[in-house]
């Protein structure tokens, strides 16, 4: 394992982060390729996921009891999406070819992915976005996906509750600037977005604007994951190199840990069972 992956100390004021595990994708140098871990934020347990073949990890997603994770891999060219349980040894749970699948976990037991265009679930059904480009997908409650996305015609990035089984959607939020990897919080109230060099907060029910979390103007976020409590926004800071955490309600950010090149990174909890 590559000494890159270093556990970097928690100070005395961020007892709130440190419940829960972390799943991330990060550079190897041994291996020379990204490799996908879980990391138990309370106990420094990291564990690299198995792989069954030498390949290059890409986004992955928890599932929100934290028992298994979604990873997106590169092998010989070809995209495929695995599926498999977080705990080291146990057997994958799926794995087949998905070109250009983007994991994200909806409700316990369904996997929902991208494919050209297309939101495909875990049973196979498809349900047709031709008319939307870079779409990507995150869990939220019930039978409701946030899907965000880019109209070349427009040049304007949208975010939007959609019902996967009626197709009825509502506009959450439209801008300019691009929005990347978001994430809803466990209860489902808020959605996190990185833009620019900040977070934003959108609240799903109504009750307040969409506010920033004032992160420092160097920062470079991406990948914001909620913690398992909703108090927290995690991200991975490419400018400083770490997955760094935010208070929802305010305050400095703090380190989690040093991680170089991350490319996709969940906040979930720690099985009972671990």
């Amino acid at each position: 394992m590559s000494k890159l992956l270093k556990i970097t100390c928690l100070i005395s004021t961020v007892a709130l982060a440190q419940e829960g595990r972390l799943a991330f994708s990060a550079y190897d140098a041994d291996a020379g390729r990204h490799l996908p871990y879980t990391y138990d934020l309370e106990t420094d347990d990291l564990r690299e996921v198995p792989l069954p073949v030498e390949a290059d990890c890409g986004d992955l997603a928890l599932i929100y009891d934290g028992s298994r994770v979604a990873v997106e891999l590169t092998v010989d060219g070809e995209e495929m999406l695995y599926v498999r349980p977080t705990r080291t040894g146990e057997v994958a749970a799926h794995r087949a070819p998905f070109p250009g699948a983007e994991p994200s976990w909806i409700e316990y037991t369904t996997l929902c992915y991208t494919i050209d265009g297309d939101l495909w679930h875990w049973n196979g059904v498809t349900d047709p976005l031709d008319w939307l480009d870079n779409v990507g997908l995150w869990p939220v409650q019930g039978d409701w996906l946030t899907v965000y996305y880019v109209s070349l015609a427009v040049a304007e990035w949208t975010v939007v509750e959609r019902n996967v089984n009626t197709g009825e959607q509502e506009v959450l939020l439209v801008r300019m600037d691009p929005i990347r990897e978001p994430d809803v919080s466990p209860d489902g109230t808020r959605l996190a977005v990185a833009v620019g060099n900040d977070v934003i907060l959108v609240d799903l029910t109504g009750g307040e604007r969409p506010r920033n979390l004032a992160l420092p103007t160097d920062a470079r976020p991406c990948y914001p994951s909620f913690s398992p409590d909703g108090e927290w926004v995690a991200y991975y800071d490419a400018g400083v190199g770490a997955v760094m955490a935010a208070p929802v309600e305010g305050g400095d950010p703090v380190k989690l840990r040093d991680l170089e090149d991350c490319r996709g990174l969940d906040w979930g909890p720690t099985p009972e069972d671990w």
